[in-house]
């Protein structure tokens, strides 16, 4: 097989691959394993919870007693502001109505112009703090009844909502980075009259909050009950892309489980041993954490579509603790811990529980860590990821020059043995049997190896696309600026000038390069840059300029060896 074919192959096969990987939903199907998987409606039974899991339905008078209490008042707001955080609390029930992130700043789609190309259109940013109505949202909804952190009694064929009537310990909160961890207390009844008392515990520098829930006057009804505490979620049309998962995620019996959507009113189960659950997006996570709670489980479910019809419905998930394992002399606690954050590596790994398996490396995964950690040990002295990616670049090229310098090799030696293959062609071009015997004949005598020059490619590819997922999914170079035009390293160019470039060089690569092979497959390879060109105007600039700096390095590389006088 010629050289220049098996390579043309693995291009294409390499176009396949990354189509595949763009277009598909990233929708993980249901494991083998999994114990518990119901797709039923609301009000049809679910299959039998686990040991430890709720499994009796909650009694008809407490339906009633909730029912009585009619519309809930409106929310009177308190705020609580950390340094990365601003929360706000719905003052007569404890829940989460907003939690800004005040290091992230809402997504913006740049434009080219020529005031972005003189590098005069960024917002700037730097040294200041952003403003409030910059800071990123974590909270969706589209309905005061929509907000996360509610409770609710939960049974095999009943569900009933919570209804508190609380206070506030405090108006509001403000911790400042020296300050010691904080508490706010949210204390009532509910409509059944038991004492409710909800505190949150935040820490000055931490995405991470406890919850502790304690409820006075459980009676012998709901010993075979559950409480359940739902997290709420809205996924947005600016969410939902091809290239990353937006939806419902968690770890339970330590594997990841993830739902990207659900019909409307239907519900999923999982069972076991669930090490955090919640809503993950390209770059942020909102999660619950159970504390000492071994056996849980978790219900998810599709309400109604809402307003918008960009918004795929609201998606509700509920984190269930069994009233028994709870409950001493008519009294409950429950504990929980909350990261609502960015998907920062490193956070992540701090906070602990796992939560790192929330971010999508891929099957390289355990290359694509240690390049993200290159990059950021990089930015600590150049603070420009696009410098960072240059770097980076080189230092890949440098440990793969053994392999590259012998494909350079290869392909100049083909070269010169191209007038005689050329002629054997010529000669045996009515019996392709014959030609194909003969040729490897060629081969063994003059001690080529047509395919040598295509195994440092394929050694090559694992790497590109660890780098690929490391840069889509790395929250580090969202809205990264680099240089002039370029704001937004996980984001395409806006003017498209760097996937232009990076074509051209794969031309100028492709002229540079020995024209083998019969002309059906010289037209191939003379389309492959302009395949790649048009396939990378939506990728990532970060990614784009890897592969530009690559192909710049490797165009001088192959120059010095095919000009190397011996």
């Amino acid at each position: 097989m010629e050289k220049r074919y098996l390579l043309a192959v693995v291009l294409c096969f390499l176009i396949l691959f990354l189509y595949q990987e763009l277009v598909k939903r990233t929708q993980a199907p249901p494991p083998a394993e999994q114990e518990e998987l119901s797709r039923s409606p609301q009000r049809e039974p679910a299959p039998p919870p686990p040991p430890g899991a709720p499994s009796a339905p909650a009694s008809v008078p407490e339906a009633a007693a909730q029912a009585e209490r009619g519309p809930e008042p409106a929310c009177k707001e308190v705020v609580v502001h950390t340094e990365l955080v601003r929360a706000v609390f719905c003052a007569h029930n404890g829940r989460l109505m907003s939690w800004k992130l005040k290091n992230y700043r809402k997504p913006t789609r740049a434009g080219c112009s020529l005031r972005a190309l003189l590098g005069r259109g960024a917002e700037v940013d730097a040294g200041t703090r952003l403003p409030e109505e910059k800071w990123v949202e974590m909270v969706h909804v589209s309905d005061p009844e929509e907000y996360p952190l509610g409770l609710q009694i939960t049974g095999q064929n009943e569900t009933t909502p919570v209804r508190e009537m609380l206070e506030p310990s405090l108006s509001s909160l403000n911790l400042q980075p020296s300050n010691e961890p904080a508490r706010l207390s949210f204390s009532g009844k509910d409509a059944s009259g038991r004492q409710v008392r909800r505190t949150y515990t935040f820490r000055p520098d931490a995405y991470l909050l406890n919850l502790e829930i304690e409820i006075e006057g459980v009676d012998e009804r709901l010993k075979d009950s559950g409480a359940g505490l739902m997290l709420t979620e809205r996924i947005r049309g600016e969410d939902r892309d091809r290239y990353t998962f937006s939806g419902f995620m968690g770890v339970v019996n330590g594997a990841l489980k993830k739902e990207k959507d659900l019909k409307e009113d239907e519900r999923q189960y999982f069972s076991g041993d669930v090490s955090w659950e919640g809503f993950s997006s390209k770059y942020f996570l909102s999660c619950l954490i159970p504390v000492d709670n071994p056996v849980s489980s978790v219900k998810l479910e599709k309400l109604d579509g809402g307003p918008d019809p960009d918004e795929g419905g609201l998606l509700v998930s509920t984190l269930i603790y069994s009233f028994q394992e709870h409950r001493q002399d008519g009294r409950v606690r429950f504990a929980y811990d909350l990261y609502i954050g960015p998907k920062d590596l490193d956070v992540l790994k701090r906070t602990g529980h796992a939560l790192q398996q929330s971010i999508d490396l891929g099957w390289f995964g355990f290359i694509a860590r240690p390049l993200l950690a290159v990059l950021k040990f990089f930015d600590r002295y150049t603070h420009n990821y696009g410098l960072d990616i240059i770097l980076l670049t080189v230092i890949i090229k440098i440990l793969f020059y053994p392999l590259t310098h012998k494909q350079y090799q290869s392909m100049k030696e083909m070269q010169k043995l191209q007038p005689k293959l050329q002629a054997l062609r010529e000669k045996y071009k009515g019996d392709r049997e014959r030609l194909n015997r003969e040729m490897m004949d060629f081969y063994r005598s003059h001690k080529v190896n047509p395919l040598s020059g295509c195994w440092p490619l394929l050694l090559q590819i694992p790497v590109f696309f660890a780098l690929y997922k490391a840069l889509l999914n790395s929250i580090e170079l969202r809205q990264a600026p680099f240089v002039l035009w370029i704001h937004d390293l996980s984001e395409k160019d806006p003017c498209y000038i760097t996937p232009i470039v990076m074509g051209v060089t794969m031309f100028v690569q492709q002229k540079m390069s020995p024209a083998v092979g019969d002309p059906n497959q010289q037209k191939i390879m003379m389309l492959m840059p302009l395949i790649f060109t048009v396939m990378f105007l939506n990728f990532p600039s970060g990614l784009v300029l890897y592969w530009l700096v690559n192909n710049v390095l490797s165009i001088g590389q192959q120059y010095v060896t095919q000009n190397w006088k011996k």
